[in-house]
Formats: structure tokens, sequence, C-alpha cells
């Protein structure tokens, strides 16, 4: 069946993270196909690369509920905002469902499920990509953070109800179990896809999604180009990229660094930066920094550590630095890193939740003659289409024409 219209749906219409990249990446490189594709979104204000498009935006230019400066009104809307639904209502009216199909890559920070609520009524197939675990969990990262842990206990269960995981507070966990208890209602029954971002983020979700759905892996689309080869075993310093919080990693990063002696560079911001500034003063942080600023920090580096220890679908900063750099990784089990690596024949895989595993990681990766086969192995067989736009939008294609031509 053929595929005239994709309604993209996200929270933002600009790039703040991961998800919303693939959102307008896959959009823009949609739009150059023979479809109509329009991108719904909840706040602006509307990046560059949408405006300089074939894509049509629709920006309900709210703010995120969370954030609302009336706290009562925030809450609401975040469980059910009325004017987000009348909107896409408004839209579907223009389409047909046979010919047009919904992909879905965020909605629980701006829009709300109640968008669900017009697909479902007027028979539109959707698409959702798993960037995060929002249709199992109501904190979307099936992680304890007040515990920092890993969480494997049954969403909505009384264990689930009972227990302040929040980052925040145990109030804002209680809204969080309203509005998933309200996103269960109004997802089941719609016609609904799943497209995981990785064999990890699938397997992780399989067990945890509490309707029924149609599956399939579709790999992010990413920029890899080769830019330049690191001189890895020259190098000294072990570096890490990302947010600086518990979750991610950071701690274990610094820990494992100093027990084995070596040079650590952070590129990042977040709540912990103040603390580990004063912790850990032989560590280098240089804050966050632009694509294009980074190349002259990861040219310095022996490896990148990825040591997150939560479900990380599929972080985009391993196969950045191995395709972009041939750069060596060190990856925590934890998350779905994991899948980019053949341990001790491109990276290093170590057990996330011990720092003497990272450590032991570190000091093996000392060896210059390790480090010159990891990264020879990664010149020799990384493969960059798989990561295409191209290549990404034919998965995509052949994903909607599915779709479509299932009853």
């Amino acid at each position: 069946m053929k595929v005239k219209n994709i309604i993209v749906v996200c929270d933002f219409a600009n790039i703040t993270g991961g998800a919303e990249r693939v959102a307008v990446t896959s959009a823009v490189s949609l739009a150059e196909t023979d479809s109509n594709v329009v991108m719904f979104t909840g706040k602006g204000s509307v990046c560059d690369e949408l405006k300089n498009s074939n894509v049509h935006v629709i920006c309900l230019n709210q703010e995120e509920a969370i954030k609302d400066s009336n706290r009562l009104r925030g809450i609401i809307r975040g469980i059910y905002n009325r004017s987000a639904r009348q909107e896409m209502e408004k839209l579907l009216k223009e389409y047909d469902p046979k010919d047009t199909v919904i992909h879905m890559h965020g909605w629980s920070k701006v829009l709300s499920s109640s968008i669900f609520i017009p697909i479902k009524r007027m028979g539109f197939k959707v698409l959702v990509t798993m960037h995060d675990y929002f249709l199992q969990c109501p904190n979307g990262c099936c992680y304890d953070f007040q515990k920092k842990e890993i969480c494997e206990r049954e969403a909505l269960s009384v264990d689930c109800v009972t227990c302040n995981c929040d980052k925040r507070s145990y109030i804002y966990k209680l809204y969080r179990i309203i509005r998933q208890i309200g996103m269960h209602k109004l997802v089941k029954g719609t016609d609904l896809y799943v497209a995981f971002i990785s064999k990890f983020n699938e397997n992780v979700s399989e067990k945890r999604i509490p309707f029924l759905y149609k599956k399939m892996v579709i790999t992010n689309p990413i920029n890899v180009e080769l830019r330049s080869i690191v001189p890895a075993s020259k190098n000294k310093k072990y570096l890490y990229i990302g947010r600086l919080s518990y979750e991610k990693g950071i701690d274990f990063f610094c820990e494992g660094i100093t027990k084995a002696g070596v040079s650590g560079l952070v590129i990042g911001s977040g709540d912990r930066l103040n603390d580990l500034k004063k912790k850990y003063p032989m560590i280098e942080f240089v804050g966050w920094k632009q694509q294009a600023e980074m190349k002259e920090y990861i040219l310095q580096a022996r490896a990148l550590v990825f040591p997150s220890v939560w479900y990380e679908g599929a972080p985009l900063t391993i196969p950045e630095v191995m395709g972009g750099y041939c750069l060596p990784c060190i990856v925590s089990d934890c998350s779905a890193g994991k899948d980019y690596i053949q341990h001790e024949y491109n990276g290093l895989i170590y057990s996330g939740k011990k720092v003497n595993a990272l450590y032991k990681a570190i000091c093996s990766m000392k060896s210059d003659a390790l480090v010159t086969k990891l990264q020879s192995n990664i010149e020799k067989d990384f493969n960059r289409e798989k990561y295409s736009s191209e290549h990404h939008v034919i998965k995509l294609m052949e994903c909607y024409e599915r779709m479509l031509s299932e009853e």
C-alpha cells in the first residue's frame, strides 16, 4: 500500500535530546520522498532543520506540563491535554487512514496521551519508536532514582505505586501513576506498532508493555561519517561524554579513572557537576560542547568510557565516536551500548554495577597492543551505511507500507 502521508509526532519542535534528533532527522529525510510529511509538536521554537525542509510543522507553542507556572493546570494538562487532542482531531480530518500513518517519537511531556483519542476513533495506525519506556513505566526509565538502581517492579502494581522512585518527590510519582493509568486506557485498542531501537531495548520492553502491539527493530539514523582516525594508542586520556547524572554512570567513571590512576576528560553538564569537580580535581571537566567542538577533545582520547547504569535503549555517542573517529569504547552491560561492542574485538564490556569491573577494563586498555587491535577492527568492520539517513528512510517506508497493508 502506497504511503501518501506521514504524521510525525514529537513533544518538541527542536532538538533537546536523542529522541528529538531522530524525530527531526527522519521527518526531514522522509519529506524528500514522494510522501507528504507533517510534524505535530507541542513546544517550540521550531529548529532550523525543520524550517529549511519540506516538512509542514504544526507547533502548539505550549510549555512542558511539569514546568507550567500554574502547578494544578500543568498536572491536569500532563494527564489530559485538551487542546492537543482538539488540534490532532482537526489535523486528522484532512487525511485518510488508508494512506496515512502516524509515527510517534514522544508525547508524555507536552502533548499527553489525549491525542490517542481521535487517532483510535478515526482508525489510524500508529508506530511508536521506543526511545524511552513510558509505554510501560511511570517514570519512563525503569529506574529507581532514590535507590539508584534499575527497577524490575511491575508497572502500576502495589509495589510500583507505593515506591518513591521519582527524582523529585513521591508527589510527582503519584502524578506519574495517574498519568500512566490514563495513558494505558487511552492507548489500549489503538492499532499499535512498536519500533525497538536495539535488540537490548526490545528484550527489556517486551515483557513489560501491557497491551497488544506488533513489533519491529529500526536502527536510529546517526551521522557516523569518518572525520579522523584518533591516534588512540598514543593518547592517555579516557573520555566521558554525556549528562552528568548518577544514572548515566558519571560517578562510576570518576571512581574507576581515579582507582586506575589514569587521566580523565569529561564533556557534559548536569546536577553532579559541582560535586564531582570538587571531589575529583585531577579530572578535566570542560562542560558541554557542540558537535563540532568535540573533535579536539575526542582526538586526545585513548578510549570512550560509557558507564551508564540504566536501560538506555540505543545511546548515540558510542557509534558516533566509533564511526567518526575509530575510537575504542569501554561499555557498561546495563544499557544497549553493549549491542555495538564485541568484547575484546572492537571494545570492552564490563559489569556496570561494579566500579572494580570498570577499573579492570581501564587497566586492560592501558595495553597499546590491545588498543591498536580494537581500533584496527573498528576501522575494518564498522558499518556506516547501517546508520545512514537513507538506510533509515528505506526501513521506515517498508514499515509504513507493511502497516497499511495489514488488516
